[in-house]
């Protein structure tokens, strides 16, 4: 049983009757009904990802690109390693978190009697 297109078409017929309800909303009513509710929804999540890909290409990328340098001059073992390294050796991903590779090796330096000498 296809349960999809009957829920599409009460979706459809429920949302454009609750426009049709407020006088200013008469023509999105009218747009949501030719063109269906689920294209019209996926018409705004194609404008929300458009807009929140424009300002992470422009904003957050350019930013993470400042912090990202800023720790690898702090800790030489800093690195992010790509998706297909990490699917082979999960284990490197100790790396990606900063200080976490110089914190475990000061531990190995330093003997555990030299604090209580």
């Amino acid at each position: 049983m296809n349960f999809k297109f009957p829920f599409w078409k009460l979706a459809t017929a429920l949302v454009v009757l609750i426009l049709i309800c407020n006088p200013a909303l008469i023509e999105l009513a009218l747009l949501v009904d030719l063109v269906g509710l689920d294209v019209f929804l996926i018409a705004i999540e194609l404008q929300f990802v458009a807009f929140i890909g424009y300002h992470f290409n422009m904003w957050i990328r350019p930013t993470l690109k400042v912090v990202y340098s800023t720790i690898q001059k702090f800790d030489p073992y800093f690195f992010v390693p790509t998706k297909l390294i990490v699917k082979q050796y999960p284990q490197i991903l100790c790396h990606a978190i900063p200080g976490l590779m110089i914190l475990s090796f000061g531990v190995l330096v330093v003997p555990m009697d030299s604090t209580t000498a």
